[in-house]
């Protein structure tokens, strides 16, 4: 008869983590979303930072060997 009583508690215990568990795995889809646009715009300004940054190194090579 024990046997049975200690199985139910354990079932519950397990039920109980499980939920636990669950509510710790929940995600803000919005967070995500935001997350992702952020990191789109830095990339796209790193781009553009390492264009101009070769584009500006031509010039002033072009303008040095020009002198």
């Amino acid at each position: 008869m024990q046997s049975k009583s200690s199985t139910k508690q354990k079932v519950d215990n397990n039920h109980s983590n499980h939920n636990e568990i669950n509510y710790e795995k929940k995600v803000d889809i919005n967070i995500l979303l935001n997350r992702v646009k952020n990191e789109e715009k830095n990339v796209i300004k790193r781009n553009f930072i390492i264009t101009f940054g070769v584009a500006g190194s031509l010039l002033i090579t072009g303008l040095i060997t020009a002198l």
